[in-house]
């Protein structure tokens, strides 16, 4: 009995080990937090990936500031030609909160 009680033990020790080892390969390494683009919801995937190899590949903090300027007028003045006036929000991360209206107004 005492064998057969270890060998389960060792068996639930190694699948734990293993599942331990999965994780850990398919958690990146190094994650990179992305910028909420300005009017991202308004540009294309490639649009998207483009603005942010530019901001990767900027290195001052001046030159990013700059970017993001040209960008945002660039997005306003595409938003004129399309008729639409109104504010441009960055997308925020998904689920909700202020920004979708779902949040909580003043107190009453």
């Amino acid at each position: 009995m005492k064998l057969r009680n270890t060998c389960l033990l060792a068996l639930a020790l190694m699948a734990a080990a293993a599942q331990a080892v999965a994780q850990q390969t398919t958690t990146p390494a190094n994650t990179v937090q992305r910028e909420l683009i300005y009017c991202a919801d308004r540009m294309s995937h490639e649009e998207r990936e483009a603005y942010r190899a530019k901001m990767q590949a900027t290195r001052t903090r001046e030159a990013k500031e700059a970017l993001r300027t040209a960008h945002r007028s660039e997005m306003q003045e595409r938003a004129r030609a399309a008729g639409r006036e109104g504010p441009c929000e960055p997308l925020g991360p998904r689920g909700g909160g202020w920004s979708s209206g779902q949040g909580r107004g003043p107190a009453k």
